[in-house]
């Protein structure tokens, strides 16, 4: 019987979709890609809005700001399909709402600061011995 070395077949299959950085990743920019492909190929709506119309640019030739501008467009754009309008919803969430960190401290935070603040006062730590040395003399 054989010990170590190279086996022929051995180890991870190359493309294996549990590797880092393969997999997944590669099927979100695939998806990403049609969604774009579609709203390229979506047609312009028949009449512009008055707030377009009062920027002097036709609707398919507008330019936007931002890439959330123009996820908002489409997704209010009576015309684009609801696949569409659906996934640049999910991709434009976390822009329009997006997490409130120093709002409030959370329980561990809570936690630490009544330790801290109980912590003071009668129930402080006494302060270290202080070290003196003698040398015989």
């Amino acid at each position: 019987m054989a010990k170590g070395g190279f086996r022929p077949g051995a180890g991870r299959p190359k493309g294996a979709a549990t590797r880092s950085g393969k997999g997944p990743a590669k099927a979100k920019v695939k998806a990403a890609e049609k969604v774009l492909e579609k709203a390229a190929k979506a047609p312009p709506p028949a009449k512009a809005t008055a707030a377009e119309e009062g920027q002097g640019a036709e609707p398919s030739t507008r330019r936007f700001a931002s890439a959330l501008d123009f996820a908002m467009e489409m997704i209010n754009d009576p015309q684009a399909s609801m696949d569409v309008k659906v996934r640049l919803a999910v991709a434009a969430l976390p822009f329009q709402h997006p997490k409130l960190e120093g709002a409030a401290p959370g329980k561990k935070e809570q936690r630490q600061q009544a330790a801290e603040a109980a912590a003071g006062g009668k129930f402080a730590p006494p302060a270290p011995p202080k070290l003196v040395v003698d040398n015989g003399g």
